[in-house]
């Protein structure tokens, strides 16, 4: 079994460059005790046998992963088991023993085709070969249908998705801080809360892959360290066991947005909005995500029905404040979102959360992030709690 290497780089600059044996399970980034230490995730590897799983990926020997986190980047490959020659290692003609066991296979395989061949009847073998589907016998895709169960975070995300990956429609929601000069970034990444249990989650993952509680679990701690790809694997495979988790839906569609996909996007708050069509959450993120399509007609009817079935809610103000955004109207945006701080107290802790990342990181909001009135405005009402300048 291969190793676990791991690069660092800051600004183009190599800072740290280690190879960590993997057991069982590893921890890189931002966590406490991580073995590699760097900013902006918090990444656990886990041994899958001959492979390494890491955010909804897994590793072969020799194949590596590039992680972007602003100005940090960080590579780590799977290294390849070194091979040492053995002792008679210039005794045997190596390219003599291939070819007799190639003829050896080829013997063998043709007997036993000639013996599959006086066994089948004549009809079966010629539909057979013809590709066709015989009476009373099912076919050979539907036989691998069936093995279809989770083998592989890999492997599962392509059966979940059976689509190509989602192209991006907008930016990538990231830091600005540098730009902003106000401190964002740190002021969101304060409220995230610790989960204790997360590294038994994923030693249990490791074991049993199709853990519906583990996938939730994971997938929640994934958005929180804001790796989005991740978050959204593991959403994915819970609404394809269960297209009715309206929950893990909805969560698929805010991953999708965090990476720009505002078509997949899209798509999950329609298939809400067919079980609850007064859905506040999915309406909401509808507004947006076709006014970041430049789709402002479908965006209005949107906010006009999110407004006559949710007119008070918070998730209504802020909905109203990224199409004013998006639209180039500041001073509308800051009244709506001035509204949407006031009844903040309705929404649930990870909503808060949610609205928190929004001001922290969506480019629908860059301009008010370097408006000086939004910070006024989080200070009149968060007080010491509110962003404050980079220094």
């Amino acid at each position: 079994m291969g190793d676990l290497s791991v690069t660092v780089r800051m600004n183009g600059y190599v800072v740290e460059d280690r190879v960590l044996p993997v057991r069982r399970l590893v921890r890189i980034g931002e966590a406490e005790g991580a073995d590699v230490s760097f900013p902006g995730a918090d990444v656990a590897v886990v041994r899958m046998g001959d492979r390494l799983a890491l955010r909804g990926r897994h590793l072969e020997e020799g194949e590596q992963m590039d992680i972007s986190l602003g100005p940090v980047a960080v590579t780590v490959e799977h290294t390849v088991r070194a091979h040492f020659p053995m002792e008679w290692a210039g005794l045997w003609d190596w390219r003599f023993c291939a070819a007799a066991v190639l003829m050896t296979t080829v013997g063998a395989w043709v007997d036993a085709a000639e013996a599959w061949v006086d066994t089948v009847p004549e009809s079966e073998l010629v539909a057979q070969l013809l590709g066709e589907v015989i009476p009373g016998k099912a076919p050979a895709d539907a036989a691998d249908a069936n093995l279809s169960a989770v083998s592989s975070p890999a492997e599962a995300g392509a059966a979940a998705s059976a689509s190509l990956p989602a192209l991006a429609e907008g930016p990538r929601h990231l830091p600005d801080d540098l730009v902003t000069g106000i401190g964002w970034y740190a002021w969101y990444r304060a409220a995230v809360p610790e989960d204790d249990q997360l590294e038994g989650a994923y030693e249990r993952f490791a074991w049993n892959l199709a853990d519906a509680a583990d996938h939730r679990r994971l997938a929640r701690a994934a958005y929180e360290r804001d790796d989005y790809e991740e978050a959204a694997w593991h959403y994915r495979w819970l609404v394809e066991r269960d297209p009715d988790d309206l929950h893990a839906r909805l969560r698929v569609a805010w991953a999708e947005k965090r990476m720009g996909h505002h078509e997949a996007e899209l798509e999950q708050y329609r298939a809400v909005l067919e079980r609850e069509p007064q859905h506040t959450e999915a309406l909401a993120g509808m507004v947006v995500a076709l006014a970041r399509k430049g789709r402002l007609d479908a965006s209005a009817g949107a906010l006009d029905q999110l407004r006559a079935s949710a007119p008070m809610s918070p998730l209504t103000h802020l909905a109203s404040a990224h199409s004013h955004a998006l639209q180039g109207r500041d001073s509308d945006a800051l009244r709506a979102l001035e509204s949407c701080i006031l009844s903040r107290r309705q929404l649930s802790s990870e909503l808060q959360l949610e609205l928190r990342r929004d001001l922290a990181l969506d480019p629908a909001l860059s301009g008010l992030r370097r408006d000086r009135r939004t910070l006024t405005l989080l200070h009149r009402h968060l007080a010491a709690a509110a962003p404050r300048p980079v220094r």
